[in-house]
C-alpha cells in the first residue's frame, strides 16, 4: 500500500526582512528529560535544566529535514532561524537526580584469523600478542566491538510544561509554528517530548534565561553554561554525514537560570521556578 504524502505548508526559501512575532510553545515529557551543558565530559555529564537556544534551533531543523525527507529544506531553516531570539522557560517545579549508566563506545580488537573466537587487545604491538592456543597463529585480524562502560548522567522529571519561545518573522511564523508542533525531542534521543499547543506571546523576560554578568549575591538563579548559533554559523557545521564541526561557530556562555534548590540530597535536588531581577544583569 503506497504511503500517504504528508501534507504541510509552504516552505521557507530564505529569512524575511520586516516585522517580527514571538511564538510560544508548550512540551511535556512522558519520562525524563536529559541536555548535557556544552563542553562537559561525556562520561560525568552535568545536565542543564533547559535546553539550549543552539538545541531549540537544531530540533526544528531536524524536524524540517524529518517531514520533508529533503536536507536543502534543513538548510533553508537553519538559515531562517539561526540568529533568532530564543528563550526556555522551565515549569514550576523540576527534580534532577544523578543517575549510573551503562555506555556503549567504539572499539577495537586483534582477532585470530582461523579463530575469531580469540582476541587479543588492539593495544599489543604485534610482536606482544600472545598466539592463538589452538593453531599457534598470532592475531592480525583488526575486528570492531562496542566496549562497555560506566558514566553519570543528570536527568530531570518536569512538574509541567517547558515552554519555549522564539522569535520569527511574521510572514513565516505559520511555517514555524508547523514545525514547532511536530518536535519530537530535545537533547539525548530518550527524552521524547511532545507539544501541546503553539501561540503567539511574548515571554516574561524575567522568567526567560539571562547572560550572567555581574550577578549580585542577593539575588537567586540556577547557573549553567548554554551554546547558540551565530552569524556565522553553517549548516555544514552540524551535518554528522561529512560536515565539517569548524563550520559551526557556536556561542558558548555562562546563563542564569530562574530556579533555585528548594531541597537536595547526594544525588537528587527539587528545583522551583522564580523570577529573576534583570536588573542585576546585564
Amino acid at each position: 500500500m503506497p504511503r500517504r504524502a504528508r501534507s504541510q505548508p509552504q516552505a521557507v526559501t530564505q529569512p524575511s526582512a520586516g516585522p517580527t512575532t514571538w511564538l510560544r510553545a508548550d512540551y511535556e515529557f512522558p519520562s525524563t528529560f536529559s541536555y548535557r551543558m556544552p563542553d562537559v565530559s561525556a562520561q560525568f555529564a552535568i545536565g542543564s535544566p533547559v535546553p539550549s537556544p543552539a538545541a531549540v534551533k537544531l530540533a526544528l531543523v531536524d524536524t524540517a529535514i524529518r517531514w520533508s525527507g529533503d536536507v536543502n529544506e534543513g538548510r533553508r531553516v537553519f538559515d531562517l532561524i539561526k540568529t533568532a531570539k530564543v528563550c526556555v522557560v522551565p515549569p514550576s517545579r523540576m527534580v534532577r537526580f544523578r543517575a549510573f549508566v551503562k555506555r556503549l563506545k567504539p572499539g577495537e580488537v586483534i582477532a585470530c584469523a582461523n579463530h575469531p573466537s580469540y582476541r587479543v587487545s588492539a593495544k599489543l604491538g604485534r610482536n606482544k600478542r600472545p598466539p592463538c592456543p589452538f593453531c599457534g597463529t598470532i592475531p592480525s585480524v583488526q575486528l570492531p566491538i562496542l566496549e562497555e562502560s560506566t558514566g553519570v548522567r543528570d536527568y530531570f522529571l518536569l512538574d509541567g510544561y517547558l515552554s519555549v519561545f522564539i522569535e520569527v518573522p511574521q510572514s513565516d511564523a505559520g511555517y514555524i509554528a508547523w514545525l514547532l508542533q511536530r518536535i519530537r525531542r530535545f537533547g539525548t534521543s530518550d527524552s521524547i517530548c511532545w507539544c501541546s499547543a503553539v501561540c503567539v506571546e511574548d515571554p516574561d523576560q524575567t522568567l526567560c534565561p539571562q547572560r550572567f554578568s555581574g550577578l549580585s549575591h542577593t539575588r537567586g538563579g540556577l547557573v549553567v553554561r548554554l551554546s547558540d548559533l551565530t552569524q556565522a554559523s553553517q549548516f555544514d557545521g552540524f551535518n554528522p554525514f561529512g560536515g565539517n564541526v569548524q563550520q559551526a561557530n557556536l556561542e558558548k556562555g555562562v546563563y542564569v537560570l530562574p530556579l533555585r534548590i528548594r531541597r537536595s540530597g547526594e544525588t537528587w535536588a527539587v528545583l522551583e521556578r522564580i523570577r529573576i531581577n534583570i536588573g542585576g544583569l546585564t
